[in-house]
């Protein structure tokens, strides 16, 4: 299944990461005339089903009958513009001098002619870009240009301060082949200290500073440490060449300690000295990450025989201690001195393992926006009322999130036997309000965009639009994307604008047909298709991951082939897993044989589905009656974590509004079998 990174709570949650561009788009022609509301709501006569929830189709808005031949004649233009056809380009330069697209025709000439226009031409394109996102982009293109030809002097008289790991590396070789070194050396640190590789345009410079004997060992050991905190080891190994006499045995023996953590179970390897104490620290939490009971024990002797210093014993403590909460052991001692991060990493492993008092302390110590999230507050509730030291307590804990559009708040709910009673934001569908939004230059240019196919740009129009509208029109913006038909950007833009009521957007219902009849043949609930699809690809049908998981259901290649094979279906190529009617009927056939083999308790389906199998099977040893919402916790990975409550969240929303409405987990969901 697909990889994507999630927030840390399904509140109204969606992915970070975007599916690939969906090509041409198909809205071309009078665009909001055409397009009817994709989805729509039931009216089951709650709370999710009034008609004023729903984003309703738009009458005409542009009303411009040449409009279509401006799309194809830009077009033909922006072709010829990247790929050099200067008389073509400058025909349809000026046929389209007012057409909302002008600009990206002016950047695709000038980037493509970038390393021979003067300092003076390209502040003179970057001024007419001005107001778009191509200003910047054309630009640091343009300087990019710059330091290729070894244009240094041309690159510091035009350099600006940036963000940019390479611009700010080319600045400061720059500043050295100028004579500028202390300057530049001044700026290295900075620089090289990261705990990942930096670019390679960025080697001039750092060896440039190296060889100028600047390197000094304590930032040599800040980066280590930084690396292997990371476990960036092929880096940390790259570093140990930085190292003196003095400090490389400390420095091989901490590289060592990492990659092979049992060395610290001969503690003579560690010298009692300020290096090899750093090397036994390091060493000795790793391995609390192997075998966290036998690490507390190594520790206990090592703290009585090592002097370490205050900060560090107290870091190697707090860090151990996480490790052992996570395997089930009780700390022993109490928050005090503990990070915010290791606190909440110690109350989430006695959580796990159900040490329900210790629990109730250790939350209790943490801070207050972090204590105030639904997580904890539904935690401490739980806590309280299954330590049995405060069940009114507890109960009012989760009566005060119970209302909240949160998994914990439907947990809470359900706990209480309520209703939840969070009320969707109403769709404004207020058509004055879209034509009025269609005057802003970079909503239009976003429209334009998506209607000629340039995914990517008018996603960075959207954006550019999104910081630079007033917050009353946010609404009015994603209803527009919505109308459109580019609903993965309607969901993922609800969500940057705040709008993680507004149901309407954040969970449509496209394809509903096609999920229906495929539920159907695969005996199962069309909204737990619709729930699936909505976390894995927020309904794009092009939608592709890292990993190369396609389509709506983000199938595999070859575990679609194994779903053909026992349904005796046809085996699909990799483009067939992007038609909808492929992807939904394959997708429905692998979730139903998962749902039959987890006795459709949907939290271990969902785990399956994102994490395969065989991690299931053995997250499920010794997990027989454990309260699912504790197993969930379990989980190792916070991504699959994440994931399944995401997906109970989202099936309880598509069950109010398209199916049999139901609680968050089912009466036999509710303990692990």
């Amino acid at each position: 299944m697909s990889s994507h990174a999630l927030p840390p709570s399904p509140s109204f949650a969606w992915r970070k990461t975007s599916p690939s561009p969906t090509g041409l788009a198909r809205a071309v022609g009078t665009i909001l005339g055409v397009v009817a509301a994709v989805c729509t709501l039931a009216d089951d006569g709650q709370s999710l089903g009034h008609d004023a929830l729903e984003v309703r189709a738009s009458p005409a808005l542009f009303d411009d009958p040449g409009l279509y031949e401006r799309r194809m004649t830009y077009r033909r233009a922006a072709y010829a513009a990247r790929t050099g056809r200067r008389s073509d380009y400058r025909k349809g330069l000026a046929e389209l001098a007012d057409y909302a697209l002008r600009p990206y025709l002016v950047f695709y000439d000038a980037r493509r002619r970038a390393s021979g226009l003067s300092a003076q031409r390209a502040r003179e394109v970057r001024a007419e870009l001005a107001g778009t996102p191509l200003q910047d982009r054309f630009f640091d293109h343009w300087m990019e240009s710059q330091a290729s030809n070894g244009r240094w002097k041309t690159y510091l008289d035009n350099y600006q301060p940036t963000y940019n790991i390479v611009a700010r590396c080319h600045y400061i070789r720059a500043l050295i082949i100028s004579g500028r070194r202390e300057e530049a050396y001044e700026q290295i640190p900075g620089l090289w200290l990261s705990p990942r590789s930096q670019p390679d345009e960025c080697d001039p410079a750092f060896q440039s500073w190296i060889n100028a004997s600047r390197l000094d060992q304590e930032t040599a050991w800040t980066r280590l440490l930084m690396a292997l905190g990371e476990n960036e080891v092929i880096l940390a190994r790259y570093l140990l060449r930085f190292f003196d006499r003095a400090n490389a045995r400390a420095a091989r023996l901490t590289y060592d300690a990492h990659v092979r953590p049992q060395l610290v179970r001969s503690l003579s390897r560690f010298a009692n000295n300020e290096l090899g104490r750093r090397a036994l620290g390091h060493g000795i939490v790793r391995y609390a990450k192997r075998d966290a009971e036998r690490a507390l024990g190594i520790w206990r002797e090592a703290r009585e025989s090592y002097d370490f210093e205050p900060n560090h014993h107290r870091s190697i403590q707090s860090q151990v201690m996480a490790e052992a909460a996570n395997a089930g052991l009780v700390p022993d001692d109490g928050p005090i001195g503990y990070t915010p991060a290791l606190t909440e990493r110690v109350a989430e492993g006695l959580i796990r393992h159900g040490k329900w008092p210790e629990a109730i302390l250790w939350i209790t110590a943490l801070p207050p926006e972090t204590a105030s999230q639904g997580r904890w507050r539904y935690w401490l509730g739980r806590s309280l009322i299954d330590s049995g030291e405060g069940e009114t307590a507890g109960r009012d804990h989760l009566a005060q999130i119970a209302s909240w559009r949160t998994f914990y708040g439907l947990l809470a709910a359900q706990d209480l036997g309520r209703e939840p009673g969070f009320l969707p934001r109403p769709a404004s569908n207020d058509h004055a309000a879209l034509r009025a939004l269609l005057a802003v230059p970079a909503v239009r240019r976003m429209v334009e965009l998506f209607a000629v196919g340039d995914t990517s740009n008018a996603v960075r129009e959207w954006q550019h639009a999104l910081k630079t509208l007033p917050s009353d029109r946010h609404q009015i913006l994603v209803e527009l994307t919505f109308a459109m038909g580019w609903i993965d950007q309607a969901i993922a833009g609800a969500w940057e604008a705040d709008l993680r009521d507004l149901v309407a957007v954040r969970f449509p219902t496209p394809y509903l047909g096609l999920y229906r009849r495929s539920a159907f043949e695969a005996n199962l609930p069309p909204e737990l298709l619709l729930a699936i699809s909505r976390r894995e690809s927020a309904f794009n049908p092009r939608a592709r991951s890292p990993a190369g998981a396609r389509g709506l259901m983000q199938l595999m290649p070859a575990t679609s082939r194994l779903i053909a094979d026992r349904i005796r279906d046809r085996r699909p190529n990799a483009e067939d897993l992007y038609r909808p009617e492929t992807n939904i009927r394959l997708g429905a056939h692998h979730l139903a044989r998962l749902m039959d083999r987890y006795g459709r308790n949907r939290a271990l389906v969902a785990a399956a589905y994102n994490a395969g199998e065989g991690r299931v099977e053995r997250w499920l040893e010794e997990a027989s009656g454990m309260p699912t919402p504790v197993w969930i916790e379990r989980i190792p990975f916070r991504e699959t974590r994440d994931y399944v409550k995401n997906v109970l969240f989202y099936h309880y929303i598509y069950r109010q509004k398209v199916g049999e409405p139901g609680p968050v987990l089912d009466a036999h969901e509710r303990t692990i079998p």
